[in-house]
């Protein structure tokens, strides 16, 4: 008897991870249909309402001013706000990289929601 409930126990044990990605998964969706929409109208305050703060650019930390003055159109030219529509998100670790070149666009948790986090140059693009 004892060995069923333990049987048991780890069968259930074993699938919670994999709800709580399942549910990651969901969220993330959920931002990132927010966030392309935001791209894709070029709703400059809705982008900096989904970034994480300060955001780092050009080596100095900027807040939300400077992010909507310098960051977002900079990094989101018509051609990549285009792509942005439906670049794949891959996973990475606990965060997704979309890629449109020239950059690659982070997407992580941040206090419990979905932020953009950071970018980097894309050297294959």
């Amino acid at each position: 008897m004892i060995r069923v409930v333990t049987a048991l126990a780890l069968a259930l044990v074993s699938t919670l991870p994999s709800a709580r990605a399942g549910d990651a998964d969901t969220e993330f969706d959920a931002f990132l249909a927010r966030w392309r929409a935001a791209v894709a109208a070029n709703d400059v305050d809705a982008v900096v309402a989904m970034t994480r703060l300060p955001f780092l650019f050009e080596g100095r930390d900027h807040a939300r001013e400077g992010v909507a003055r310098e960051v977002v159109p900079a990094l989101l030219t018509v051609e990549v706000r285009h792509c942005l529509r439906t670049a794949a998100p891959l996973r990475e670790d606990d965060r997704y990289v979309l890629s449109c070149a020239p950059y690659q666009f982070y997407q992580g948790r941040v206090d419990g929601e979905w932020r953009w986090v950071e970018f980097a140059a894309d050297g294959e693009g």
